[in-house]
């Protein structure tokens, strides 16, 4: 929809509304809100106000905004000033005061005009509205809302906050803006201030989050549009709202109040500062989408606004995590044994009891965070945030090290390790260190504190994670030098340096090259290399491919969820695994298809009575159905696509006259045709699952794109392509039949017989670099048609030469009537036990008609078939029935060269390699070891 048209869409809205509730009820509404907005305030600013006053003016003016219309004029009524001062003065007034009560300690205070008991009575009748008034300016900000929003609100949404903004800068926003509007702006971000304000005060009141503050109103209200908030609104909410409600929550309804508000809240941060931190780090600039919507004087200006943003936001975050690292909130998580080397389970209870208890482990343990990612502390470049983040750092670490959680211990070592080190390293040539220099502003007394705390957490991390791990099996107490921090600590620099100045790979492209990338790279590619692994080992993908996260966790193993600590289906693994599914699916779809397809064929081959090519298409359908057995689920349009193979690429080609006896000594040979049809029609379009660079985020798909490369290089895979595509090129020469003459006068017999075909032909110089392998196995494959032909030949000829012969005829005219007696031309008869009985008459047949050449017995069989079919057709020149019944049959030589490439499969080890390179690649076997010991490095 575009703005216009949402735009209409809005107005036409507004009129409906009016025509329900009349534009005169409406303003009759508004004018008792004001009144009563005005009423409470003067009563409640009055010395000696009366309770029960203030408590019926303020049910008044609740039960305006329960009308049933009146939610839905927000809109409307937030244009109008009066309306706006009422409601401002009524949210302020309450803040104001609950903010006197707080800095007095709750006790009866003296300047005040009410008491704390009165004004605990009246919050339960103001918070309602305040909700639902914070939920509707929330919503503003959605695309829904946005789009058919009136033009005043639109341009007010950003105007004052961005002017305050900006003067914290110092810096200037050119704008040309009716008073009315800019009005409308601040009262935007006062209401939301002040309602912020005040619901983060009632937080503290005892009883507050049981007896005052409903959850699900509470949750419906600020979570509801969370995604829609913009960073300025985001870092209010955290500093105003959710801080103090994390500190005051009692611990018993920590489960519905802050895994509801942290959980979401969460997700979005990482997201938010996910994206902008990956920005800062590689381009100096944030990108956050400030939503300015007027013309800035420079482009530094808006530059330094994003960052200024960005810092915001990750500070006020920092300061959340601050706040749930405080010791009040983690009883006893300080003071667990948090020696790697200890059996946890011996003291299970005690753990359990001991992180339920601790907030910090509670979220960590209940999964909030669906990614942790070093984008949540800014990657320590600003001081203040790092000082608020580190404690929740440190007791990260001492939940991972205790309860030997893979997914957070993983972190720990890959991520949090590294980057502590990359910003403690001041000489380093990095993204973090650029960044550092880059926000110079910083106060000396915050970098002094900043880097000590860094260094004390860094220093945890290796007490508690490498040195006890290098220390593993030794005496401990001796302090060997060669494990102390300080000498590790140089090590790791060292080796950071030496990957800074590391030589760029063969084949990379020098302008995108970046060793951090490299590095990042690296840390991942094992999780991904694992999961790549998962996928591929699920052969029953197709069951569930479409089925819910839940579904497909379930189907993980075991070990592999404990490796990477996937606990639940909202793990943020499960997502990348999911969509590697997705990919499979079409190889998977592939392969069992083409199983289904050949088992049909199978079927349609061997079942009795057996199928011929007179049959109709109609019923083979419904015998196929009613016999076989398995799941027509997944491929049911392919059961008439298996037919129409049979019938027309199989039995008119390969078997064109039938009899019992044909498709007895056929079967083995028929089949192999029908898989080798249906493999080679897959092959044609089989997409197998593979690495792919769209699984990695932008900037790392180069390093991807450069590993696959040199990986696929290490395992032939670049030769199996070319080996692969000369092959098809050899065996295009083979279907023009120029070797066929060679084939047959050599044989498959001699000795050398490729060497002698490949040394004596074009072969030689057109086909050169072409593995000798490859060449005998199509040389092998055109030999069996080329002997087919030939026999067919012969056939022909011997059958021609009987119908001319009337000496022969005579006494073929005596075995076909033995034959007729016997029940030989009677087919469908599937009592009959054929060879028993026909044997020393077809023997009898072959004889006369093939004397002094091998056919084999179907062919002899079908000679018997033909013979009998031209005989019977009395008035009808046996040249025309020979035609009929013996050339026409084998009208598919003239389609050779198409039916010889339509039939081309192959395996070995180039083709395996290009259908399967995860398993054959040698891609998986090396880095799955990897991966193994990597993970087990910090158990």
């Amino acid at each position: 929809m575009d703005a216009a048209a949402a735009q209409l869409e809005g107005q036409v809205r507004f009129r409906i509304i009016m025509q329900v509730i009349g534009e005169g009820r409406i303003y009759e509404l508004l004018a008792e809100h004001t009144l009563l907005s005005e009423q409470f305030v003067s009563a409640a600013t009055c010395p000696g106000s009366d309770k029960d006053n203030l408590v019926s003016l303020l049910n008044s003016l609740k039960s305006v905004w329960t009308h049933p219309q009146w939610e839905a004029c927000l809109e409307l009524l937030s244009c109008n000033k009066m309306f706006r001062r009422g409601v401002l003065k009524v949210v302020e007034f309450f803040e104001e005061e609950l903010k006197n009560f707080r800095e007095e300690n709750t006790v009866l205070h003296q300047t005040g005009q009410i008491s704390y008991a009165t004004l605990i009575s009246l919050l339960p009748l103001i918070i309602p509205p305040l909700l639902k008034l914070l939920r509707f300016v929330h919503a503003l900000w959605t695309d829904e809302v946005a789009i058919r929003l009136r033009e005043e609100l639109k341009e007010a949404k950003g105007m004052a906050i961005c002017e305050q903004d900006f003067s914290i800068l110092g810096e200037k926003l050119k704008h040309d803006i009716d008073a009315e509007e800019n009005e409308l702006g601040k009262w935007l971000q006062q209401i939301r201030e002040s309602g912020y304000m005040l619901l983060g005060l009632c937080a503290c009141i005892d009883g507050a989050f049981s007896k005052l503050l409903d959850s699900s109103s509470i949750n419906d209200a600020i979570m509801k549009n969370l995604r829609s908030m913009e960073f300025r609104h985001l870092t209010r909410l955290i500093d105003l709202v959710i801080i103090p409600f994390v500190k005051h929550c009692p611990r018993k309804l920590w489960e519905e109040w802050l895994l509801k508000l942290l959980l979401p809240l969460f997700s979005y941060c990482e997201d938010m500062l996910g994206y902008s931190w990956l920005d800062l780090l590689n381009s100096s600039r944030a990108n956050v989408p400030c939503c300015l919507g007027y013309h800035c004087e420079s482009e530094v200006m808006v530059k330094n606004m994003e960052n200024y943003l960005l810092l915001d936001l990750t500070r006020k975050f920092s300061k959340l995590l601050g706040s749930l690292s405080s010791s009040e909130l983690n009883d006893g998580l300080f003071h667990l044994d948090h020696n790697p080397m200890h059996d946890m389970t011996t003291a299970s209870c005690e753990l359990k009891f001991t992180l339920s208890s601790s907030i910090v482990g509670y979220i960590l343990l209940n999964d909030c965070f669906t990614t942790l990612s070093m984008n949540l502390f800014g990657w320590w470049v600003d001081d203040e945030a790092t000082i608020y983040s580190v404690p929740f750092c440190n007791a990260l670490v001492l939940v991972a090290v205790a309860t030997n959680n893979e997914k957070l211990r993983k972190f720990v070592k890959d991520d949090m390790l590294s980057a502590l080190i990359q910003r403690l390293y001041d000489g380093l040539p990095c993204k973090v260190q650029q960044t550092v220099s880059l926000l110079s502003n910083q106060k000396i007394p915050h970098i002094e504190k900043a880097n000590k705390d860094l260094l004390v957490l860094c220093q945890n991390i290796y007490t508690l994670c490498i040195r006890s791990q290098d220390l593993e099996g030794e005496d401990q107490g001796h302090g060997n030098r060669a494990y102390q921090f300080s000498d590790w600590f140089v090590k790791q620099k060292n080796d950071l340096w030496v990957k800074a100045h590391s030589p760029i790979p063969e084949n990379f492209p020098v302008e995108l090259w970046n060793w951090e990338f490299e590095e990042e790279f690296q840390r991942y590619l094992p999780i991904y290399i694992d999961m790549l692994h998962e996928v591929n080992a699920m052969d029953d993908c197709l069951e569930f491919c479409s089925s819910e996260c839940s579904t497909l966790f379930e189907k993980l193993s075991p070990e592999f969820r404990i490796r990477h600590g996937i606990n639940n289906y909202m793990d943020r693994n499960m997502l990348m695994i999911s969509n590697i599914l997705q990919r499979k699916k079409p190889a998977a779809y592939d392969e069992q298809r083409s199983d289904q397809m050949v088992k049909w064929l199978y079927k349609l081959i061997d079942l009795k009575p057996y199928i011929k090519i007179s049959d109709s298409w109609g019923s083979v359908m419904d015998r196929l159905r009613k016999n076989f057995v398995i799941n027509l689920n997944h491929f049911e349009l392919d059961t008439e696509y298996a037919v129409d193979m049979f019938f027309n690429s199989i039995l008119l080609f390969w078997e064109p006259q039938f009899h019992p006896l044909i498709r007895e000594d056929h079967k083995e040979m028929l089949r192999r045709i029908a898989r080798q049809l249906v493999l080679a029609e897959n092959n044609k379009c089989y997409m197998p699952l593979d690495l792919d660079p769209e699984d990695f985020m932008d900037h790392l798909q180069p390093n991807v794109r450069s590993y696959i490369y040199r990986k696929k290089k290490e395992a032939g895979y670049f030769t199996a392509k070319e080996q692969v595509k000369m092959h098809e090129e050899f065996d295009k020469y083979l279907s023009l039949g120029k070797l066929d003459d060679a084939i047959t006068e050599l044989g498959l017999l001699q000795d050398d017989f490729v060497k002698k075909i490949f040394d004596d032909h074009i072969v030689k110089s057109h086909f050169a670099g072409l593995n000798l392998e490859l060449i005998k196995v199509s040389l092998k494959e055109r030999a069996l048609i080329v002997k087919r032909q030939h026999e067919i030949d012969i056939y022909s000829e011997c059958l021609r030469n009987t119908l001319t012969n009337e000496k022969m005829k005579d006494c073929l005219k005596e075995l076909m009537k033995e034959l007729e007696h016997e029940g030989f031309f009677n087919v469908i008869n599937s009592s009959m036990i054929w060879e028993d009985n026909f044997l020393k008459l077809a023997e009898r047949f072959e004889k006369l008609v093939f004397s002094g050449h091998i056919f084999p017995r179907p062919l002899v069989v079908q000679g018997i078939m033909d013979y009998w079919e031209i005989s019977q057709r009395s008035g009808v020149a046996w040249k025309d029935s020979f035609e009929e019944f013996v050339v026409v049959a084998y009208r598919w030589r003239q389609d050779l060269e198409q039916l010889w490439m339509d039939t081309r499969y192959y395996e070995g080890i180039y083709y395996d390699l290009l259908r399967h390179p995860l398993e054959k690649g040698h891609l998986l076997p090396i880095i799955l070891a990897s991966v193994r010991n990597s993970l087990r490095y910090l158990h």
